[in-house]
């Protein structure tokens, strides 16, 4: 199956410094990062905080200028369109903060609608249009003359949902879409977008903490630190085997239900590093519980271990589900 999106050694450099006579520095975000996605898959993003998933979410969008490799969507390179606007139709952004992304001098109906007019399209009725999108998410056509300050959380989540819907894209980036919801709320959100999913074949690309959630909804799952991918696969297999260090501590920090299975302590060791001094070798050698001498001088390429699975690890193919046990104690 072609890919609808295609990432290829994609790099994101910040430029530093420059004033007062102090010299320029590059700042690299994003490194060899490449990735695709097909048609009505849905990927999960995850890492820490600061591991680059939505500096990479808005390379995707255009947002963020890149400073390597490529980024093409329906086989057009983003850092060269033909039509920029027309790609961007065809994406969609859902925000974390769903409530803060609405203006609060506009009503519901004229959020929904307003893509129309930012993409000068013309629609003959702004209120059967705003009607006809909210009734998508299961809100009421009255909620179109609320304003944001007086919805609920998942009242202005569905808002959010309906809004990135308006100009029937292909491409849904969700970021954090459960966030601050109650559990019951997070659970028809995500059934919400699943129904979605598979009435208009959208294609989800998640960025996400929440492990559980990538567990419940993403097809694959693509793991990203301090910039780098080091694992990606299907969710699948890599909740039953996790192959590097990093994957394997996330999945054993998860929050387990079983209190004969409930830890006292995170799995994973110290702080994330600065992105201002990367570790030499393995960015993620002074956390690793097996960290050996090779870790500390050379960087670790992308292994292929075949049936959709890669991870940047030295011992990529020597980690089993014997060595995540390990890492659980």
């Amino acid at each position: 199956m072609t890919a609808l999106l295609t990432i290829d050694d994609l790099g994101v450099d910040l430029a530093l410094g420059g004033w007062f006579g102090a010299a320029r520095r590059s700042l690299n975000i994003l490194a060899g990062v490449t990735l695709d996605l097909k048609p009505g898959e849905t990927l999960g993003l995850v890492g820490e905080s600061g591991s680059g998933k939505t500096t990479l979410a808005r390379a995707v969008l255009g947002l963020q200028q890149i400073t390597g490799g490529s980024v093409r969507f329906e086989g057009s390179d983003l850092a060269r369109p033909a039509d920029f606007r027309a790609i961007r139709r065809r994406t969609a952004l859902m925000f974390q903060d769903a409530t803060a992304s609405l203006s609060p001098r506009m009503t519901v109906g004229e959020a929904v609608t307003e893509p129309f007019a930012i993409h000068r399209i013309a629609i003959r009725n702004h209120h059967e249009k705003a009607a006809e999108l909210l009734a998508e998410v299961g809100l009421p056509p009255e909620m179109a003359a609320r304003y944001p300050h007086e919805l609920s959380g998942g009242q202005a989540r569905r808002v959010g949902v309906a809004r990135a819907l308006a100009l029937k894209p292909v491409l849904v980036i969700a970021d954090e879409p459960t966030a601050g919801l109650d559990v019951s709320v997070q659970a028809e959100i995500l059934n919400l977008m699943s129904d979605l999913k598979a009435r208009h074949g959208l294609s989800y690309m998640i960025i996400t903490h929440n492990l559980a959630l990538v567990r419940h909804v993403a097809d694959r799952i693509a793991v990203l630190y301090l910039g780098r991918l080091v694992e990606t696969g299907p969710t699948r297999a890599i909740f039953a085997a996790p192959r590097h260090p990093y994957t394997q501590s996330l999945i054993a920090a998860e929050p387990k239900p079983d209190p004969r299975k409930r830890r006292t302590d995170l799995a994973i060791r110290g702080e994330i590093p600065s992105i201002l001094r990367r570790p030499v070798g393995c960015e993620f050698n002074t956390r690793c519980p097996l960290a050996q001498d090779i870790c500390r001088a050379e960087p670790p390429a992308l292994n292929d271990l075949g049936q959709g699975r890669a991870v940047r690890c030295h011992f990529a193919k020597d980690i089993t589900e014997g060595g995540r046990h390990e890492l659980e104690h």
